[in-house]
């Protein structure tokens, strides 16, 4: 729409005395192709298309939304909201201007749009041919493809105007390996948040083979009895563990609603000195990147924790005010259906000065984790492992199964006894919460934690 047409809308409703008001303008396009047993098995083409509308009056919220994006359509949707609020203030204006067009980090190269259909089957006839070619004991596998294309616009009652365009290349592999006598089933995704360009190398069927071998090696693995141990994670995806162990507590709608350990702990040393903590939505190339957040605001790099000591939380604009922070670019949200919150971007363990090697050569026993599997986060987190060694005299002895890394988030920080020099990503996954699902990245370089809980066998 055009500026002026929402300028429009969100002056009428403070003429209404409300306190607040945001447009949420998405248009999105999906495109999703299926493969299996050497051939296609379906595709589908989906188009979302909505304006979410949010209202804040004397700290009551109201959201609405609808797929009439029409300048009538807006104002029939915003005359519907005022219906649920009572005790409206004096008429106001809108506030100046607070345009700061960005471009987005991940900048595309070729628009999946304008790629013919054929060409994406090719995609996904070579990356099942690699994979039948790799040699791996596959009983069974297939393949998604999807590509997303997304235009927002966001507009509020304080001039902040900003419009994106959003992209997302994936594939995702459901394979199973093993034979009839022992077999494991498991799955992975090839994430980048830029056009078909994601295909021209063979950078995602080298990442589908290494992945299957993980799990391939897991059919070997000797069951681990319930312990405690000190835990060396691996650099890269294992960085999930910020995600879940902390992350989702430092987030300002944790904080507002008390369910955080990180309540009035600013300032205060919360961890290891070895641990300093950065959400950063700005990365080229990660997909918890972008220009704006969904509520308009640029998105930056924030330190959370820097040395052990606690430094800021991830804010979004409500939630951030009611525990008397500003936002800082984390309000985000899966689609125009959804309010936002504070959510987590790209998430990770800034490196350290610790020797990768030493890190495990020094530990008489210990558990190594290769690769974690799904976890759950809050003030108790629990990590599932999918590939885990056993250390035994500085050395990987043999894999183990049915690891679970449980324990209280504050409480494994300080534990944390080494961290690795080199810095590595992963290619992202979702994230759910109250704002639906959103892409992010949650990463790290080696790290050692001197004491867990390591679930398994009783």
């Amino acid at each position: 729409m055009k500026r002026n047409e929402l300028e429009q809308v969100l002056s009428f409703l403070l003429e209404q005395g409300i306190d607040f008001a945001e447009l949420f303008l998405e248009d999105r396009r999906t495109q999703e192709l299926r493969w299996e047993n050497k051939n296609p098995t379906g595709s589908q083409s989906v188009r979302l298309y909505g304006v979410g509308l949010r209202l804040i009056h004397r700290g009551e919220v109201i959201y609405t939304h609808s797929n009439d994006v029409s300048p009538d359509g807006l104002m029939k949707l915003a005359k519907r909201s005022l219906e649920f609020l009572q005790n409206r203030g004096e008429k106001r204006i809108i506030s100046s201007q607070r345009t700061q067009l960005l471009r987005n980090p991940n900048q595309i190269q070729i628009l999946p749009s304008a790629v013919e259909l054929k060409r994406k089957w090719v995609v996904l006839k070579e990356t099942d041919a690699a994979i039948l070619g790799a040699g791996l004991p596959l009983m069974n596998h297939r393949l998604q493809y999807s590509d997303m294309e997304q235009q927002v616009q966001i507009a509020n009652t304080e001039g902040i105007y900003a419009e994106e365009q959003r992209m997302v290349s994936r594939m995702r592999c459901y394979y199973t390996v093993g034979d009839s006598r022992k077999a494991q089933s498991d799955w992975c995704d090839f994430v980048k948040p830029v056009g078909f360009e994601a295909w021209e190398s063979e950078e995602h069927q080298r990442y589908f083979i290494e992945q299957i071998k993980s799990t391939n090696t897991t059919l070997h693995a000797q069951p681990l009895k319930a312990c405690v141990l000190p835990v060396v994670m691996e650099a890269g995806a294992c960085g999930t563990l910020w995600h879940e162990c902390c992350g989702h507590t430092l987030e300002a709608i944790a904080i507002s609603e008390g369910r955080s350990d990180f309540i009035g702990k600013i300032g205060q040393k919360i961890a290891s000195e070895k641990v300093t903590l950065i959400d950063d939505g700005t990365i080229p190339g990660l997909y918890g990147s972008s220009a704006y957040d969904d509520e308009g605001q640029p998105r930056r790099r924030n330190v959370l924790i820097e040395n052990g000591v606690l430094k800021d939380y991830l804010c979004d604009r409500y939630h951030g005010e009611k525990i008397g922070r500003s936002s800082n670019g984390c309000g985000r949200r899966q689609d125009y259906t959804f309010a936002p919150t504070s959510r987590m971007s790209n998430t990770f363990l800034e490196a350290g000065h610790d020797d990768e090697e030493e890190i495990i050569r020094s530990l008489a026993e210990g558990l190594y984790v290769k690769r974690l599997g799904g976890g759950s986060g809050g003030q108790i987190f629990s990590l599932a492992c999918s590939e885990a060694w056993m250390i035994k005299n500085g050395q990987l002895a043999y894999p183990v199964s049915r690891c679970m890394l449980t324990g209280n988030g504050l409480e494994v920080m300080q534990k944390v006894d080494r961290v690795g020099r080199t810095l590595k990503t992963e290619y992202g996954s979702f994230c759910g919460a109250s704002s639906g699902l959103v892409g992010v990245t949650a990463f790290q370089p080696r790290v050692r934690i001197s004491e867990m809980v390591i679930g398994g066998e009783a």
